[in-house]
């Protein structure tokens, strides 16, 4: 996507960030969208001059880093529970939905790992998903290695920033435990591909995996499949519209065995 004009509540946007990119008119023009469609605003980064706009502020300003000075702890988590307390609130005042600006390498000044960030945002688009909040985080790249990069760009369904990097797969949330797989789960997308799915079934017993959108899986991408299956026989990950290529690759590699809990669902 080439701007974040175009956004509608459920949508849930990395933004890639490069130095040379004008991050604070983009930021400010999306914050004073929230005024026009009636969406309540909140911004996760520092309360600077740069976010008012004729002396006012753009709805409510979130400062991780005040918030640990002030010894609150601030972390992902945290960022997590207050969209979805301001989303409630959101609801309850009459705004169409609550519009969310994170700025990323404020979250996690330090950076953060690909398993890091996947278990956040998965987590967040399971928030977004239900349609009460529009979400942009903004990733800095100058803040961030390449794989957790690669990490944030593959768990969000949409991308602002492209230039150098293309996701070769996405996972969103399409449901309750029910995530949509798409583009191509190859051997330089397999470790990405893991490290989310491994999040995913973490936290719930069984994981459905929409997968009609799906080009191709190769080897690296099925034995990552395989893996995170093998390694806690109590869950239960179930693939779904897996086109014939894929079924049959997944019998000739031998994983349709009992000890890899993977059903192939119509």
């Amino acid at each position: 996507m080439p701007t974040l004009d175009p956004l509608e509540t459920g949508d849930h946007v990395c933004w890639l960030v490069d130095p040379e990119d004008d991050f604070t008119g983009t930021a400010r023009a999306f914050a004073a969208d929230g005024a026009l469609f009636g969406d309540k605003v909140l911004v996760i980064g520092a309360p600077e001059t740069r976010w008012l706009l004729g002396g006012v502020a753009q709805g409510t300003v979130v400062d991780p880093a005040v918030e640990r000075a002030a010894g609150a702890g601030w972390d992902a988590a945290m960022m997590l529970g207050v969209v979805r307390r301001e989303a409630d609130t959101a609801c309850r005042e009459g705004f169409r939905a609550l519009r969310v600006l994170a700025r990323m390498d404020r979250v996690w000044p330090a950076g953060a790992s690909p398993q890091e960030i996947a278990r956040h945002e998965l987590g967040l688009d399971d928030l977004v998903s239900s349609g009460t909040a529009v979400v942009v985080c903004a990733y800095h790249r100058d803040s961030f290695h390449t794989e957790s990069i690669q990490q944030a760009s593959g768990v969000h369904p949409q991308q602002l920033g492209m230039r150098t990097l293309m996701p070769d797969f996405r996972m969103f949330s399409a449901g309750t435990d029910c995530w949509k797989v798409s583009g191509v789960v190859d051997s330089e997308g397999a470790a990405t591909f893991r490290t989310a799915l491994g999040e995913l079934v973490a936290r719930s017993a069984t994981v459905r995996l929409q997968c009609e959108d799906l080009d191709l899986m190769d080897a690296a991408g099925m034995r990552a499949l395989a893996e995170v299956a093998r390694e806690d026989p109590s869950r239960r990950i179930v693939v779904e519209s897996a086109n014939e290529t894929f079924r049959r690759c997944w019998s000739l590699l031998g994983y349709d065995a009992p000890q890899i809990p993977v059903e192939l669902a119509p």
